[in-house]
């Protein structure tokens, strides 16, 4: 059975999973969310030097922010993302599509509300350029997870960025910003709240759906039922 706990950093839920040797952390927030992340791992009986792997659902900040404090912490530790990941982490600020928008018109407003008044998130993070030992995906990918002793798989799911990865581990899908559960009543229920492609974000839901998770975790807002993502229009 999957072992598995979620931390909740200052914006983004990351999950740290039992593997065969050591633990996988998906995703690792912002740069000012070091120390809640390592009280976190340490509270559970262990330290950065037991995170063998790290994978990074995509590049934006509020994912990737702490990849360069945990490899220098850690050397060993692998980095497990996407090709394109790769190449936007490299320039140190997230990539903006020029046809990305809002998942919907009064999430748009509100959201601009709250900027306004809260200050701007940061979309900058410390460049990284990937080492010969981590893993880059190029293509749904079935054989990372066995190896870890995980019965699952990773499955590109673009469309909130193009470099958007899922993890299904089991039954369960850790799906970073494919999905969320949060402001959902703003329109737009379930699906990212910024959306880079309206068609690959669908095709991107239904694989997810099609991978036979009955959980999805999402990095924002709580896990909820796949029957929910069945119900909307896609």
């Amino acid at each position: 059975m999957l072992q598995y706990v979620s931390i909740a950093l200052s914006q983004t839920n990351c999950f740290l999973l039992k593997i065969k040797e050591g633990y996988l952390l998906i995703d690792c927030g912002n740069k000012s969310d070091a120390y809640t992340l390592v009280k976190a791992i340490h509270n559970q009986g262990i330290t950065l030097k037991d995170i063998n792997y790290l994978l990074l659902t995509h590049h934006h900040s509020d994912h990737c922010g702490l990849l360069t404090f945990l490899v220098n912490e850690n050397p060993n530790m692998k980095v497990i993302m996407s090709d394109k990941c790769a190449e936007y982490l490299k320039a140190g600020v997230n990539f903006k599509d020029e046809n990305e928008k809002y998942s919907s018109a009064l999430l748009r407003l509100i959201l601009g509300i709250y900027f306004k008044f809260n200050g701007k998130i940061t979309d900058r993070f410390e460049p990284y350029s990937s080492r010969a030992k981590d893993r880059i995906i190029k293509s749904d990918d079935d054989t990372i997870l066995p190896k870890l002793g995980i019965e699952g798989k990773v499955l590109l799911t673009p469309g909130h960025t193009a470099d958007s990865i899922s993890v299904i581990a089991e039954d369960i899908a850790f799906v970073g910003d494919a999905a969320r559960n949060m402001l959902n009543f703003f329109g737009a229920s379930y699906k990212p709240l910024l959306i880079s492609e309206l068609e690959s974000c669908n095709s991107s839901l239904k694989k997810i759906l099609e991978s036979g998770a009955s959980t999805i975790c999402p990095a924002h807002g709580k896990p909820f039922s796949a029957d929910r993502l069945k119900a909307i229009k896609l």
